[in-house]
């Protein structure tokens, strides 16, 4: 059985999601995502996010290192002023038991790049070496500097810029695969 097949019966389709294979060439990593997390967005400094994650030089070096990913496009309906983080956790945790899934059917490379900034601590440390739950902390496609609009354009999905309030928003996960 070949590796996607084998890990296509690992995953559970359902809570809004759909997921895709994708060749990591289609994966673009840009400067102008980390300066966006810098200036723009809460999450900066929190142990999952810059600064305490790669140079975007070294991002770039990371997806080398792969062939193959797994991408996951989840739509929720939810107000910025009051984020669905119940259902956030959920998504969480399935992506990170398929993550471990992956790795233990022999694929020691497999990564997982959240759909969200990391909220497993309330209130987050602030720094990688403080945080308290090293296992399951994980970086977003952003954090590692993932332009995920043109992203997932390559890969023959669509999402847009969220301009009203509520509405679907659309989350992207990764998970590298080799």
């Amino acid at each position: 059985m070949d590796i996607k097949n084998q890990i296509e019966q690992l995953i559970k389709p359902g809570d809004g999601f759909k997921h895709k294979w994708i060749n990591t060439g289609d994966i673009v990593v840009a400067q102008w995502v980390r300066v966006k997390c810098q200036f723009g967005c809460s999450d900066y400094g929190l142990g999952a996010c810059p600064p305490n994650t790669p140079t975007v030089d070294e991002c770039r070096v990371f997806f080398g290192e792969y062939k193959l990913a797994l991408a996951f496009l989840f739509q929720v309906e939810a107000d910025k002023d009051n984020y669905p983080s119940a259902w956030s956790k959920r998504a969480t945790r399935m992506l990170l038991e398929t993550e471990r899934k992956i790795f233990l059917a022999g694929y020691p490379k497999a990564f997982l790049l959240n759909q969200t900034c990391c909220c497993e601590c309330n209130p987050c440390p602030g720094t990688r070496l403080d945080c308290t739950d090293k296992k399951n902390a994980r970086p977003s496609p952003e954090a590692f500097a993932v332009d995920v609009y043109q992203t997932i354009k390559n890969i023959g999905w669509e999402i847009h810029v969220i301009n009203k309030n509520p509405s679907i928003i659309n989350r992207v996960a990764l998970i590298m695969v080799d």
